[in-house]
C-alpha cells in the first residue's frame, strides 16, 4: 500500500468522525455470566470496538445464550440461525439442489432482515468468516454468503446479532447487520455427550457425538481448549412426505378455494414420452398433419399416428397432461450426510499486559441425494439423423441395402426419410441424477492482545480456506448421446420408446433403454470451487480517554488489510474446452450437457484496506440530577474502505445515542450509511449463457395483430438463451439506516426488560440484471418507435417471418440468438420494519427458577423502485403503450411476496429446580402470497395480492426436560434429556415449489424425537 494511501486513510478516518456516525442500542439485556469454566477473556465485541465502555445498555443487539441455543435444539447452524426471527429466507439450502448452478451440499446462507444474500456480515469471534465456495443466483444475478452449517452449536458460547448497518465499525458486507459467534474457550474439564434424533413416521434419522476437554497450565497462565463432533444423519426419500411426493400437488388443495386448479400441477412436459419436429415441407406427409409431435400412449385421447407397443403419435408441440413427467419420482428431500468438526482455543498470558491466542477449527461435510434425471434444454434441442435406426420417420432401406424394420407404414414421406429435431426428452432410463457434495474448511487466527498503559490492543492475522467438489453421475453428453442415437443398427439408444403406457406414465420408465446403449453416452459431471480469506488487523481502544461531567470519553481506531479469492471451476464439458455441435442442423452451443448452459470457470482475487475511528462520549449522567436526562450518550464513528480490483474508495459515518429519561426508560435512535462492494463473482464473471423460457413479445404482438393469438397473455413461450457477464465498473451498493427505540426495565418488576425498535434501510445502487424477460418487452416498446434493443440480438428474418409482420404496425423481426443482460447498479430498495423483545428472569417464588424470553420482527414494507429503463417500462404499461400482459416484475411493494412475511417470532419458557430442568420453545413464520399461482376467477379487492395463493403460517413447539445426576458416584456430572422438536408435528404450509413448499422458509424434517445423554467430568 502506497504511503500516498496510507495518508489519505488516516486523513480521511480522522476527518469522517467530524461527520461520522455510530451508535447502537440492546435489545436484550447483558447475558447471564457464563460457567465458571468459560468466563475469562470474554469477547463482546458486537456494535462497538472500544472494549470496556459502558455502552452495552444502548446497542441493538440480540443476544442467544447457552440457554437459548439448547431450546431451539439445533443440529447445524442453518437450524441455529433460522430461529432468529430477524433472519430472512435462506437461499442456500439442500432442497434448492435443482441447478448444478446452484450452491449445493450441505450449506446454508444468512440473510438478516431480508435484504439479500450477502448483506450480513459473519463473524467468529469478532473477525469475518471466509465465504462458501459456491455461489448461485438470487434476482438473477450470482450471490455470495458464508456457510451457516460450518458453526457447530455445541461449540457457541453465545451469538451475538447486530439488528443494524455497521459497516462504519465493520466494513463491507454489515448493510443489514451483523452476528458475531462466540466460541466456548477457557474450559476447565471435559464432557462427552451423544445423541440420537428420529423424525416421526418416516425413516430419517440422525446421530451425533460430541466431546471436549480443557486445561490451564504453566502456572494458570496459559489454556487449551479443543472440542470435536460427529453428526450423520441417513437422509429421507421425497416420497415420504405428501406434499414432496408428487409434482402434481392438486390432491392436496381439496376442500380450498384453489380445489382443483391446474396451476398446481407442475408436472414437465419434458418427460420419457419425447417430443419432435419432422424436418418436412408438407404436413401432410404424415397423418399427423404437423411437423410437431409428440409421444404418448395409445389409450389417450387425440392419437394420429400408430407406433406400435401401445404408443402413438400426437400432433402439436405442448404434451398432454397426462403424459407429463413427475421430476420428484426417485428423489430426495434431506440429503445422506455427514459433519465432522473440531475446535482447538489456546491463549497464553506473556505477561499481566499481554496475552497471545490462538483459534484452530476445522469442517468436513459430505452429503449424497438424488434429484431428477437430466433432461435437454429447450434453447438446445438435438437433431437425429433421417438415418437414425430408431427413427421412425427414416428412409426405406438403410444406406447399404438392409430394409429399416421401424420406419411407420401410412406415411408418404420421402423414400430416403427425414430429419427429426428432438425438442423435448428426458433420459429417465439413465436414472436420477446423483448429487455428491463434499467440502473441507479450516480457519486459523493467531494474535496478541493487552494493554500498555490506559490503552487497550487487539491485533491479530486470520487465514481461512474452503474447498468444495460437486459431483454430479448420471449426466448425458450431447456429443455422444447424438452419436448414440444416430446409429443405423439396432444398437442405437432410441428414444421414441416412450414410458410407462399402463399405469401412471409419469413415474419412471417401463421401456428403458438397455445398459450398452445408455453407457456410451452416461457421464458425470464435476463443479469444484474454492474461496480464501486472508485478515490481518490492529485495533486500539481507551475506554477512559478523557473525563467530562457526563463520565468518560472511550475512544477506538484501527486499520485492516484483507485479502480474498475465489475460483469456480466448471467440467470441462461445460466450461467451453469441449463444446458441442449438432451434426444433423450444425448448430453449436458452448455446453455438451444436456440440461447445462455453457459456464466458463471464475476466479478472482480482492485487496481491501480500512481504517475506522470510533468514540463514545457520555454527554449526562445521573450524577448532574438533570430532570428527565438521566443520561445521554452519543457513539459517533467513521470508516474508510478501498476495494483495490474495482478502484472504489467507500467512506461511511454513523452516529447514534441513547437518552435515559429516568432510570429503566431510555429512547435510543441510530443513523449511519453503508456499502457492499459487488462480490468477486459480479465482478469476474467472463460471461455465462443461461437457457429460460421467454415469451417474444415481439413476435406475439405480429400474432395479436394477425389475429393468430388472442392476447400476449397466452404468447407460447421459448428457450431464449441470455447472456450475463461482470464487470469491473460495478459501484459499492449504497446504503442509509434509520434505527429508533426504546428501552423499559421497570423498577417495580425486577428482572425484566422490554424493547422496541423501529428500522428503516434505504439502498441504491443494487447490483442486478435488467432481466431478458424486461429486455424483449423494452425491445417491442422501442420496436413501435421504429428503433430496436440493442441487448436483444435477432436472427435477419426469413420469408415466413417476413409475411408475418407483413400488414403490422412492427418491422419483421428473426429469432432471438441472445439477450445480452450484463450485471449493472440498477434499482433502489426501501425496508422498513419492527422489533420487539422482552427478557424476564423471574425472581425466586419457590417453585424453581422461571426464564421468559420473546423475541419478534415485523416486515412493515418492503419497496423496490425501478431503475431508468425498468420505469420506462411500468410508464408504458401505464399509459397503454405496451399491452397491459407485459408484466414488470420484482418491483413496487414486495412485503409477503415469496419470501418476506410480516411476522416472525421466537418465545421460550426455562424452568429448573435442584437436578430437573424443562423447557418449551415456540418458533412463528408468518404468511406469504405465492405469486406463481393466482385465482382462475379474479376477486375483485384493493389488495394487489388477494388474488395470488396464500401460503399458511407455520408455528412449531419444542419442548425438552432433563435430569442431572449431583449426588456422586459413577453418574456424578451426567445429564439425560429427552426432547421432541415441532411437538405438534406440523408440516411445513403448501407452495408452488419444488418440494411443495418454501424451503428458503420452512423445514420438513416434522416431529422429531431425541434423546441425549451427556457426561461431564
Amino acid at each position: 500500500m502506497s504511503t500516498k494511501f496510507l495518508s489519505r486513510l488516516a486523513l480521511m478516518c480522522g476527518g469522517s468522525l467530524i461527520a461520522a456516525s455510530a451508535a447502537y442500542g440492546q435489545e436484550a439485556p447483558p447475558p447471564a455470566p457464563a460457567p465458571e469454566d468459560d468466563v475469562a477473556n470474554e469477547i463482546v465485541v458486537t456494535g462497538t470496538q472500544i472494549q470496556g465502555a459502558k455502552i452495552n445498555d444502548v446497542l441493538p443487539v440480540t443476544v442467544l445464550d447457552e440457554t437459548d441455543i439448547a431450546n431451539v435444539a439445533a443440529t447445524s447452524g442453518d437450524e441455529l440461525f433460522r430461529a432468529i426471527p430477524q433472519a430472512g429466507a435462506v437461499a442456500f439450502n439442500e432442497q434448492n439442489d435443482v441447478s448444478s448452478n446452484n450452491a449445493r451440499g450441505d450449506a446454508a446462507s444468512i440473510n438478516l432482515r431480508d435484504l439479500g444474500t450477502g448483506n450480513t456480515l459473519l463473524l467468529i469471534n469478532g473477525r469475518r468468516m471466509v465465504l462458501n465456495p459456491g455461489f448461485q443466483t438470487e434476482l438473477l444475478v450470482p450471490v455470495v454468503s458464508p456457510d451457516t452449517n460450518e458453526i457447530a452449536p455445541g461449540s457457541v458460547r453465545r451469538l451475538e446479532v447486530l439488528r443494524d448497518g455497521a459497516s462504519a465499525i465493520y466494513g463491507a458486507d454489515a448493510v443489514a447487520g451483523v452476528v458475531n459467534t462466540v466460541l466456548r474457550g477457557n474450559r476447565k474439564g471435559g464432557f462427552i455427550e451423544g445423541e440420537y434424533r428420529n423424525s416421526d413416521g418416516t425413516g430419517l434419522y440422525s446421530t451425533q457425538i460430541n466431546g471436549g476437554y480443557g486445561f490451564d497450565f504453566a502456572g494458570g497462565r496459559a489454556n487449551l481448549t479443543v472440542y470435536g463432533g460427529y453428526f450423520y444423519e441417513n437422509g429421507m426419500d421425497a416420497s415420504e412426505r405428501a406434499y414432496s411426493a408428487d409434482d402434481d400437488k392438486t390432491p392436496l388443495l381439496v376442500g380450498t378455494p384453489f380445489e382443483g386448479d391446474t396451476q398446481f400441477n407442475n408436472r414437465n412436459t419434458f418427460g420419457p414420452f419425447g417430443q419432435f419436429d419432422i424436418q418436412i415441407t408438407n404436413n401432410n406427409q404424415t397423418p399427423i398433419r404437423d411437423d410437431d409431435f409428440y409421444l404418448q400412449p395409445s389409450t389417450l385421447t387425440g392419437c394420429r399416428l400408430e407406433l406400435g407397443n401401445g404408443l402413438c403419435a400426437r400432433n402439436g408441440d405442448n404434451p398432454a397432461v397426462g403424459v407429463r413427467y413427475n421430476r420428484a419420482f426417485g428423489t430426495t428431500l434431506i440429503s445422506e450426510k455427514t459433519r465432522i468438526n473440531a475446535v482447538a482455543l489456546f491463549n497464553y498470558e506473556f505477561s499481566n499486559n499481554v496475552e497471545g491466542y490462538f483459534e484452530g477449527t476445522y469442517y468436513r461435510s459430505e452429503s449424497s441425494r438424488n434429484i431428477t434425471p437430466a433432461a435437454i434444454l429447450s434453447a438446445v434441442p438435438v437433431g437425429i439423423s433421417r438415418n437414425a435406426y430408431w427413427n421412425p420417420f427414416g428412409p426405406v432401406t438403410f444406406p447399404g441395402g438392409a430394409a429399416n424394420p421401424n420406419r411407420v407404414p401410412g406415411i408418404t414421406v420421402p423414400a430416403g426419410g427425414a430429419d427429426l429435431i428432438m425438442e423435448r426428452y428426458r433420459f429417465v432410463d439413465a436414472g436420477n441424477r446423483t448429487v455428491d457434495v463434499d467440502k473441507d474448511s479450516f480457519r486459523l487466527v493467531a494474535g496478541l492482545r493487552g494493554n500498555f498503559g490506559a490503552w487497550d490492543f487487539d491485533t491479530g492475522f486470520v487465514y481461512s480456506e474452503a474447498r468444495s467438489t460437486d459431483l454430479e453421475g448420471n449426466r448425458v453428453s450431447l456429443t455422444l448421446l447424438q452419436q448414440a442415437i444416430n446409429k443405423s443398427t439396432s444398437d442405437a439408444y432410441n428414444p421414441f420408446n416412450g414410458g410407462c403406457v399402463t399405469g401412471d406414465p409419469g413415474n419412471d420408465d417401463c421401456t428403458p433403454n438397455p445398459a450398452s446403449a445408455i453407457d456410451p453416452f452416461r457421464i458425470s459431471v464435476f463443479r469444484t470451487g474454492g474461496t480464501s480469506l486472508a485478515l490481518a488487523d490492529f485495533k486500539v481502544s481507551n475506554s477512559a480517554l478523557f473525563a467530562l461531567p457526563g463520565g468518560d470519553v472511550g475512544v477506538a481506531a484501527g486499520i485492516e488489510w484483507r485479502r480474498e479469492t475465489f475460483f469456480d471451476d466448471r467440467d470441462p464439458r461445460i466450461d467451453g474446452t469441449i463444446t458441442w455441435t449438432d451434426s444433423v442442423t450444425g448448430v453449436f452451443d458452448g455446453s455438451d450437457v444436456a440440461g447445462t448452459s455453457a459456464s466458463p470457470d471464475t476466479r478472482g482475487v480482492r485487496t481491501a484496506y480500512s481504517g475506522f475511528l470510533e468514540t463514545f462520549v457520555p454527554l449526562v449522567s445521573e450524577d448532574m440530577d438533570i430532570p428527565l436526562v438521566s443520561a445521554l450518550n452519543l457513539q459517533l464513528a467513521g470508516r474508510i474502505e478501498h476495494f483495490k480490483d474495482i478502484g472504489e474508495t467507500a467512506i461511511v459515518p454513523r452516529a447514534a445515542a441513547s437518552w435515559t429519561v429516568v432510570p429503566g426508560l431510555m429512547f435510543r435512535g441510530a443513523w449511519s450509511q453503508g456499502f457492499r462492494a459487488p462480490n468477486l463473482v459480479q465482478v469476474n464473471d467472463e460471461g455465462t449463457t443461461r437457457s429460460n423460457t421467454r415469451d417474444d413479445f415481439v413476435r406475439c404482438q405480429a400474432q395479436v395483430e394477425k389475429g393468430v393469438i388472442a392476447n400476449l397473455g397466452v404468447c407460447p413461450g421459448e428457450g431464449i438463451i441470455s447472456f450475463r457477464s461482470g464487470t469491473d465498473q460495478l459501484r459499492p451498493e449504497d446504503s442509509e439506516s434509520i434505527n429508533l427505540g426504546t428501552v423499559l426495565e421497570p423498577a417495580f418488576i425486577p428482572g425484566l426488560t422490554l424493547t422496541a425498535d423501529y428500522w428503516r434501510v434505504k439502498q441504491t445502487g443494487l447490483v442486478g440484471v435488467f432481466g431478458d424477460d424486461n429486455a424483449i418487452a423494452l425491445d417491442l416498446l422501442l420496436r413501435q418507435n421504429g428503433s430496436s434493443n440493442p441487448n436483444v440480438i435477432r436472427a435477419a428474418p426469413n420469408a415466413e417471418q417476413i409475411a408475418l409482420y407483413q400488414g403490422t404496425s412492427l418491422a419483421a423481426a428473426g429469432d432471438i440468438i441472445r439477450v445480452l443482460d450484463p450485471y449493472i447498479n440498477l434499482d433502489s430498495r426501501v425496508s422498513k420494519g419492527w422489533d420487539f423483545g422482552l427478557a424476564y428472569n423471574v425472581p425466586e417464588f419457590g417453585l424453581g427458577k422461571f426464564r421468559l424470553r420473546f423475541n419478534a420482527a415485523r416486515l412493515e414494507s418492503f419497496v423496490q423502485s425501478a431503475g431508468a429503463d425498468g420505469q420506462t417500462l411500468v410508464d408504458a404499461v401505464a399509459n397503454g403503450d405496451l399491452p397491459p400482459e407485459v408484466r414488470i416484475e420484482g418491483l413496487g411493494q414486495l412485503l409477503e411476496i415469496e419470501g418476506r412475511p410480516k411476522w416472525r417470532y421466537s418465545g421460550s419458557i426455562n424452568w429448573g429446580s435442584g437436578p430437573f430442568d424443562a423447557s418449551l420453545f415456540a418458533s412463528y413464520v408468518g404468511k406469504v402470497w405465492n405469486t406463481s399461482v393466482s385465482r382462475d376467477v379474479p376477486l375483485v379487492s384493493d389488495d394487489p395480492n388477494a388474488n395470488f395463493f396464500r401460503v399458511d403460517d407455520m408455528l412449531t413447539i419444542n419442548t425438552a426436560i432433563s435430569y442431572t445426576f449431583e449426588d456422586g458416584g459413577a453418574l456424578e456430572g451426567t445429564r439425560i434429556r429427552l426432547g421432541v422438536n415441532n411437538l405438534f408435528d406440523v408440516d411445513p404450509p403448501l407452495a408452488d415449489d419444488t418440494y411443495g413448499f418454501f424451503s428458503a422458509l420452512h423445514s420438513p424434517r416434522g416431529r422429531v424425537f431425541r434423546v441425549d445423554i451427556r457426561k461431564t467430568f
